[in-house]
């Protein structure tokens, strides 16, 4: 399909868009890389595990978009490497939680902070109203997302 043939150029522009401004967090996503040997997906399993302490295996593969046996190989990369810990839940004796260890603490600590004064160095130069526009926009973009994911959700799991 061209261009041309695009029933909704709009939506390709967006796209294009989108693709542009995740590429300029390239550079930081490839220094915390290096600083802590950490992959983006785990570093994200780890930004999900700081926000809710206790989740599960089951739980993390819904919020990463990936498998179980894939967030159970992360998980057992994350635990060796000193960043979190998993443990039997007293609820459930087959279940098992995932708990921060220190190191994963500080990391998603600092993460948390350079991420946010990077991608705040790279809008600071827009004036309020561009910012409320942008805010507006991602805030709609992630709405979409998380609905979509729900409904991914739901397919995956045999629910109409």
């Amino acid at each position: 399909m061209t261009e041309q043939d695009d029933p909704r150029p709009a939506l390709d522009a967006a796209v294009e868009a989108l693709f542009r401004v995740s590429a300029l967090l390239d550079p930081l996503r490839l220094r915390i890389w290096d600083a802590e040997g950490l992959t983006v997906t785990q570093l994200r399993l780890l930004r999900w595990v700081f926000e809710e302490e206790g989740l599960s295996n089951a739980d993390l593969a819904d919020r990463l978009y990936v498998t179980r046996p894939s967030v159970s190989a992360l998980l057992e990369r994350l635990e060796r490497g000193g960043f979190l810990r998993r443990e039997v839940s007293p609820s459930d004796r087959r279940g098992i939680r995932i708990w921060l260890e220190e190191r994963g603490r500080r990391a998603v600590q600092s993460l948390r902070q350079e991420t946010r004064d990077y991608a705040a160095g790279l809008i600071e130069a827009l004036d309020d109203t561009k910012l409320a526009e942008v805010a507006g926009s991602l805030e709609a973009v992630a709405e979409a997302g998380r609905a979509r994911r729900a409904e991914d959700l739901r397919k995956e799991h045999g629910e109409a």
